[in-house]
């Protein structure tokens, strides 16, 4: 199926595939790098409607706040696998944090590819004839460290970004920079702006605030308002119900559903999502996770994200981490 080069730009613009953006804000899709909304990294992440900037933690956090990896305490290695909409993949993300007593650094790498569409300007004019491709990715690496007895949590990266766009190639290169603050066991309050550094053509800037309540051994919540450079406010949170590792004895399961700030993206087509009465929802979330501390001596975890996209279809995303 060819896709038009100004759809993908418009699906792209979109935070995680939630809301029509370029319905509400003139700006949305405006900026470059459109492909570092889409939430790579981290199934769990997506699963609780991307409210994560209190939940970040270990090798996976440096795409949502790099503070959180210092709240790795062994080494750790994660892959993760994005199926996106209009057969736009994500097929590579890594990431690996290396903890140095209260210092933790980190590096990730992402590629995203899409094949075979024919370029066409707002209008429906093509502009070229030949099919052309993407090819964009990112690599970052970045430190934090814990303070005032692992209390507060502070973190920072560079990352270079490459955006190959139907042959127009721009490399640049952007900062974050984040905190966790953790009053007691209970609250975690989150802030990180990220890729700031550039203008708004090449790569948007966004800023994202939260906070995170575990409620128990068996409930955390996430709560988040995060703002880019070309769309308005966005609005998440989400939850997940855990059986711990030992009360199930031979791992830890987890359940998790999300809500974004969305706009309706007409009916969905999916039967699950037909028997469920939800395919005309938008903005919700779901997923599952796997744990265990017991395989060969290393913690395993297995995480899972389901999203709902409206007519577009869903979104899929598998996380896998290794703790050692």
């Amino acid at each position: 199926m060819k896709r038009t080069l100004s759809v993908l730009l418009a699906c792209l613009g979109l935070l995680c595939g939630r809301g029509a953006a370029w319905a509400v804000s003139d700006l949305a899709g405006t900026g470059g790098a459109q492909f570092l909304k889409l939430g790579q990294g981290s199934a769990r992440a997506m699963a609780l409607g991307q409210a994560y900037v209190a939940l970040a933690e270990g090798a996976d956090a440096l795409t949502w706040n790099p503070a959180g990896l210092a709240l790795a305490q062994q080494k750790e290695w994660a892959y993760s696998y994005l199926r996106y909409i209009q057969d736009v993949d994500s097929p590579l993300y890594m990431g690996y944090a290396h903890p140095m007593g209260r210092t933790v650094w980190g590096a990730n790498i992402a590629y995203l590819s899409v094949d075979n569409f024919d370029a066409r300007d707002a209008s429906g004019v093509p502009q070229t004839g030949e099919n052309v491709t993407v090819r964009d990715g990112f690599g970052s690496i970045g430190v934090s460290r814990s303070f005032w007895y692992e209390k507060l949590f502070l973190g920072g990266a560079m990352r270079l970004v490459h955006e190959d766009l139907a042959n127009s190639v721009h490399d640049t290169v952007v900062g974050d920079v984040g905190l966790l603050l953790k009053p007691n066991s209970t609250l975690t309050l989150g802030f990180a702006v990220q890729n700031f550094g550039s203008n708004k053509e090449n790569v948007s800037a966004t800023t994202r605030g939260g906070a995170a309540l575990r409620l128990g051994d068996f409930f955390n919540l996430g709560l988040e308002l995060n703002q880019a450079a070309d769309y308005g406010a966005r609005f998440g949170m989400g939850g997940e119900f855990l059986l711990p590792e030992q009360y199930l004895d031979v791992g830890q399961i987890t359940f998790r559903m999300g809500y974004h700030a969305a706009d309706s993206l007409g009916q969905s087509f999916d039967g699950t999502l037909k028997s469920l009465r939800m395919d005309r929802s938008s903005g919700l979330s779901f997923g599952f996770g796997l744990f265990t501390s017991r395989a060969f001596g290393y913690g395993i975890s297995l995480d899972y994200a389901y999203v709902p996209f409206g007519a577009f279809g869903t979104v899929d995303q598998f996380s896998f981490k290794v703790k050692f």
